[in-house]
């Protein structure tokens, strides 16, 4: 087959060399120049790739027989619109790589929490099954990991709405949807659009396979209730008479007459109610794939979590600084500023998706003493937090709003990056900008 990869980033690369190690022809081609990408092409150049740099037009689909699309790539995009009026297959990088993958799925999406799920999922399975592997939208790309796959092998996957929109026959044996909250609205027409790919996640199930959901999320209860597989619900508020659920200081499994303890509280090393609901959905799906009763809390015991999800960085003098860098939404916002209980000087900004500043306002009023605005967001969130703390500024950089944090801070409070919005305006992405953000913090406090 003579294939075009559209959207040369890590997916891409790896949708690539997937297909010329499966033997085909494959071109590629991407917006920006083979100077501008973040990846070495000169691997794939020597084993007989055609690049086309600075250019996605439809002109390149002559002789194609089917498109690979990137995640980062809209469906709506002129040369997707036309392979698809031309007859054309596109394909996700998601879809592309299930077609070579042998073992079996666990597919974890969400608007919050899927990396924090995905790591801790796959934790636990690796402390029972000899082959895990975690990736997909968390850091290693599906079509790396499909390469030297089993029928052993379990893959671990983080499932973003943009891979989602993209897949055809991709099933999870087990899928995870998290929640649903407004996100990337500069993509999305509709909320329910975004939802609804969301969704996708338990397209093609089986009805051996199972769904795992929020019963305490109205949209992926809506989902999880119509899933084809079994269903599975779990919340951190409330009990049910089937599914996961907190009581006593113990996370409990209802199903077939009985309550299993899947963890005690205790042994949960994160803090916060969504750390807890993450857990309780990475337990259900763990029992699911088949981890033993008793199985799971050594594991669980172990988990300190990811960096820039909430990380402390720093502390000095009785000031504490967290990356939250990774909170590129408000909703995430809202579940980290629950960890406090008040005096935090909270670092909002970047590139905006269309977010609802004004639904941060009760918390900001209940527990930050500051906001410090940042980066080309940073004039719409000043104006809609305005009155939500005693203080609220804009700052042109982040590197600028923090060094303003750090001469605000006093004993007790707590500085804290999770910024709402997308990091593209000064940086590469939320690990980079998240990065440089600790480090400029240590420095300035001597660590």
């Amino acid at each position: 087959m003579k294939l075009l990869v559209v959207g040369m980033g890590d997916s891409g690369f790896a949708a690539a060399r997937l297909a010329l190690e499966l033997g085909h022809a494959v071109a590629a081609c991407d917006e920006r120049t083979s100077e501008d990408l973040a990846v070495d092409l000169s691997p794939l150049l020597s084993r007989g790739l055609l690049f086309y740099g600075g250019s996605q037009s439809p002109a390149l689909l002559q002789g194609v027989d089917s498109v690979i699309l990137s995640p980062g790539v809209p469906r709506a995009s002129d040369l997707v619109r036309t392979a698809l009026q031309a007859g054309i297959p596109v394909l996700g990088e998601v879809e592309w790589a299930f077609r070579s993958a042998r073992g079996r799925i666990a597919g974890v999406t969400g608007s919050n929490g899927k990396s924090t799920t995905t790591t801790l999922l796959s934790e636990i399975l690796a402390a029972h099954f000899p082959d895990v592997r975690a990736g997909g939208n968390l850091g290693r790309p599906f079509s790396e990991m499909v390469m030297g796959s089993t029928e052993d092998t379990w893959h671990v996957l983080e499932l973003s709405s943009f891979q989602l929109e993209s897949i055809d026959t991709f099933r999870a044996d087990v899928a995870l949807l998290l929640n649903v909250t407004p996100d990337h609205q500069d993509r999305y027409a509709t909320f329910d659009e975004y939802s609804r790919a969301k969704a996708r996640v338990f397209l093609n199930q089986k009805a051996s396979d199972a769904a795992v959901f929020s019963a305490a999320d109205a949209e992926a209860l809506r989902w999880g209730e119509a899933a084809p597989g079994r269903r599975f619900p779990f919340t951190a508020v409330g009990t049910l008479r089937e599914g996961a659920f907190v009581r006593g200081g113990r996370a409990l499994w209802a199903h077939d007459g009985r309550e299993e303890t899947l963890f005690p509280l205790e042994a949960l090393p994160l803090p916060g109610l969504h750390n807890l609901e993450n857990a309780l959905a990475a337990c259900l799906a763990a029992r699911l794939a088949g981890v033993p009763e008793g199985g799971l809390r050594e594991p669980l015991s172990r988990f300190r979590g990811l960096p820039h999800r909430l990380e402390k960085v720093a502390s000095a003098g009785g000031i504490s600084v967290y990356n939250d860098s990774k909170a590129t939404n408000t909703d995430a916002v809202l579940k980290a500023l629950t960890a406090f209980q008040g005096g935090v000087i909270l670092l909002v900004g970047g590139k905006d998706k269309g977010a609802d500043w004004n639904v941060l306002l009760p918390e900001v009023r209940r527990c930050c003493r500051a906001v410090l605005a940042f980066g080309a967001a940073r004039e719409k969130a000043a104006a809609a937090l305005r009155d939500g703390a005693p203080l609220v500024e804009s700052h042109p950089t982040l590197k600028e709003a923090t060094d303003r944090a750090l001469d605000l801070a006093r004993p007790g409070d707590s500085v804290v990056l999770s910024p709402a919005c997308a990091s593209f305006d000064e940086f590469r992405n939320f690990e980079d900008r998240g990065e440089k953000f600790a480090a400029w913090v240590r420095g300035r406090m001597g660590e």
